[in-house]
């Protein structure tokens, strides 16, 4: 399949996502560095927010995970950020123990419900992961994530990400 065709699967995906989460008025941008120009300020700034706290998530390397780990920390706050910093051992341990490393890429990212404190947000996101069991080639795994945000002292912070189909 290529790029372009990719692209267009990945887009398809995220707007079956949102009609899934029951989601009206969202703005999809697709692409992999770009922000779409027609969005406002705010909805710019809470998708760059989005856009690196899935890629810190989604990023592992067993060789180092702390600076990993303290990176989602840093765009994180409220439960999300106490439970995450609450696995860290778990986490170092199992990227170790399944020599395991991610390196993501956000293919499409959605904006939506978002007011001036508080963004919903939807990142389609392709991940090449090795560990033990995939060889040295490694797999493509996909990922989608629902971020809640929170604006706290002028900074966009996930409060809350799981896990969507």
């Amino acid at each position: 399949m290529g790029e372009r065709a990719g692209r267009w699967v990945a887009g398809g995906l995220v707007l079956v996502l949102l009609a899934l989460v029951g989601a009206t008025a969202w703005v999809v941008i697709a692409g992999r560095d770009e922000v779409d120009e027609e969005l406002t300020a705010a909805q710019q700034d809470v998708a760059g927010a989005a856009r690196a706290e899935a890629v810190a998530f989604l990023t592992v390397d067993h060789r180092d995970m702390d600076p990993l780990i303290d990176a989602v920390l840093d765009g994180a706050t409220g439960d999300f950020a106490e439970q995450y910093a609450s696995q860290r051992e778990t986490l170092t341990r199992e990227a170790v123990r399944t020599e395991a490393t991610s390196t993501p890429e956000v293919v499409s990212l959605g904006v939506g419900d978002q007011d001036d404190d508080t963004a919903t947000v939807l990142v389609a996101a392709n991940s090449t992961v090795t560990n033990t069991g995939t060889g040295a080639e490694g797999q493509v795994r996909y990922y989608r994530l629902r971020l809640e945000l929170v604006r706290e002292d002028g900074r966009w912070l996930t409060d809350d990400l799981r896990f969507v189909r």
